[in-house]
């Protein structure tokens, strides 16, 4: 049963439009009424979900929250690396890969300018506050609403002059991100440091991740709009089809005792 199960996600997962019973059937070579019966378990423990017209399936939220913020940072960076390092190339500053997870935001990877003729910042791996740093910031605006929760802290702590700490003007600051589509950190962590992070937006469940530069406030700031953005936009596209598709692939051949505790298998052991 857990090989017709994982066979299901792994086909509707892949398909380019969601798919009705009948084509699933065609595809997996599973009888019609076995897809059925088993999309009908898979519906029930929130891994499909059936589209508005109510005869096609996608990937559900549960399943797509357990692949992805249960997946290891080694496979996110894998996925993102070249992406960083691409970033790296194109503005000469240090990149950077945020995630999510667990109620904080973590910088999980930085890619570092290789010229020695240059400094450049390194900003360290680890939590980083949402209401400072612009990788936080990012995800706090564009993550979805019942996650956003978890994240904000009711006491911000002050780091500098700079540090924003009315919640308040948090909110506003919030909202402005969502309106531009970026997050900047002038200061509010080091003075003298400048930070431009982008959303890397995930079916459903929002930016979960981000993607950013870090540097000298002097060669962060005048270039945000003419040279930044221009590239971290672009890139952040790729960055969560990398990150989405690897995310299911791994799901899909690493989470069958969930998926068989789930609709009523052997139980999971933890």
């Amino acid at each position: 049963m857990q090989e017709r199960l994982i066979r299901l996600l792994e086909t509707i997962a892949g398909a380019a439009t969601p798919l009705n019973a009948t084509e699933l059937a065609r595809l997996t070579g599973v009888p019609r009424a076995t897809v059925y019966r088993n999309i009908t378990s898979l519906v029930d423990c929130g891994f499909v979900e059936i589209t508005d017209c109510g005869s096609r399936y996608v990937l559900g939220m549960r399943f797509v929250k357990i692949a992805l913020t249960g997946k290891s940072d080694t496979h996110v960076i894998n996925a993102v690396s070249a992406t960083l390092q691409s970033l790296v190339k194109d503005l000469a500053e240090t990149a950077f890969l945020a995630r999510f997870r667990g109620g904080r935001v973590d910088l999980i990877h930085v890619e570092t300018p290789t010229n020695p003729a240059m400094s450049y910042v390194y900003p360290g791996l680890g939590p980083k506050p949402p209401h400072a740093c612009s990788a936080g910031k990012v995800i706090a605006a564009f993550i979805a609403p019942e996650l956003r929760a978890e994240l904000l802290d009711t006491h911000p702590i002050r780091f500098t002059p700079n540090t924003v700490t009315d919640p308040q003007q948090i909110e506003r600051d919030l909202n402005q991100v969502r309106r531009y589509g970026y997050a900047i950190c002038d200061g509010e962590i080091e003075e003298g440091v400048a930070s431009v992070a982008v959303p890397v937006n995930i079916d459903r469940l929002g930016a979960i991740f981000s993607i950013g530069v870090v540097g000298p406030s002097s060669r962060i700031l005048p270039a945000v709009q003419n040279r930044i953005l221009p590239v971290l936009t672009r890139e952040a596209v790729p960055a969560a089809a990398a990150i989405q598709h690897c995310s299911v692939i791994e799901a899909e051949t690493t989470n069958t005792t969930t998926l068989a505790a789930a609709v009523g298998g052997a139980p999971t052991t933890h």
